[in-house]
C-alpha cells in the first residue's frame, strides 16, 4: 500500500464514476492517448518493483483477480487480448488476489492449474462474476457439483486442493498481494510500475489504448 503514492484516492473518489461513462463519451483513440493522465487513467508505484530480467525483453504484465469480482473476467479477455496481439512485445501472468483470511480463490485457482485446467479458472472468473454465484460456487460442496460438469472428479480435485505443494502456492500469493501492495482487483501492473485498476479496465478501447500508451513509454 505505502508504495502508492496518495493519489490513489482520487481513485475511490473518482474512479468508479468514470466507469460508468458511456463509451460514447470517450474520445477518439488518437486524442485519448495524449490525455492519459496519471492518477486518472493509470497509478505508478513510488519504487518500481524490481522484476527478473527476461531475456527476450518482453514486458511483463501481472494481472490479480479474484473470483468474486465483476469486472476481473472482462478485464482477462482484455489483457489476453492485448498480449495475444503484441506477444512480441509483452507476456502476460495471472495471479490470485490471497490473504491469510482469504486463501478460497488463490486454492481453487492454483488446483485447477495443476489438474491443467487453467480453461476452467476463466469459466469459473465469469461464472462468479454476479455475486450471488460466487457464494454458491463458494461452498465446496456446490463447487464439486460445478466442476464434475465441467469434467473434474471431485476426489481428485479434492487431493490436489489440500496438497503442500497447493499450500505453498497460495502462501506465495499471499506475499505477492502484500509486496505489491494490491488493495482492488482487477489490478493489473506493467513492467512492475504502472497499474490498472477497474476504473480503466472496465471498457475494451478504452483500456487497450491505455494499456498501448504504457508499454510504449517502456520501450
Amino acid at each position: 500500500m505505502s508504495r502508492l503514492r496518495l493519489l490513489i484516492v482520487l481513485f475511490f473518489i473518482s474512479g468508479f464514476a468514470v466507469a460508468q461513462e458511456s463509451v460514447s463519451h470517450l474520445p477518439a483513440l488518437d486524442e485519448a492517448s495524449r490525455l492519459f493522465e496519471e492518477g486518472k487513467d493509470y497509478f505508478s508505484y513510488q519504487e518500481p518493483i524490481t522484476l527478473p530480467p527476461r531475456k527476450d525483453h518482453r514486458i511483463p504484465i501481472q494481472f490479480f483477480f479474484d473470483y468474486d469480482c465483476r469486472v476481473c473476467s472482462s478485464a482477462q479477455d482484455i489483457l489476453e487480448l492485448y498480449s495475444q496481439i503484441n506477444r512480441d512485445r509483452v507476456v502476460l501472468t495471472e495471479y490470485p488476489v490471497a490473504t491469510a483470511k482469504t486463501r478460497f480463490s488463490a486454492t481453487v485457482f492454483y488446483s485447477l492449474q495443476a489438474l491443467n485446467a487453467d480453461n476452467l479458472s476463466s469459466a469459473l472468473l465469469f461464472e462468479t462474476a454476479e455475486k450471488s454465484q460466487y457464494t454458491k460456487l463458494s461452498q465446496m460442496d456446490n463447487l464439486l457439483t460445478w466442476l464434475g460438469r465441467q469434467g473434474i472428479e471431485r476426489n481428485r480435485f479434492l487431493q490436489t486442493y489440500s496438497s503442500e505443494q497447493i499450500k505453498q502456492q497460495v502462501d506465495e500469493a499471499i506475499r505477492l498481494t502484500e509486496d505489491y501492495g494490491v488493495f482492488t482487483f482487477p489490478y493489473v501492473i506493467i513492467d512492475g510500475k504502472y497499474v490498472l485498476t477497474a476504473s480503466t479496465l472496465y471498457n475494451d478501447d478504452y483500456a487497450l489504448a491505455v494499456l498501448d500508451f504504457l508499454i510504449n513509454k517502456k520501450q
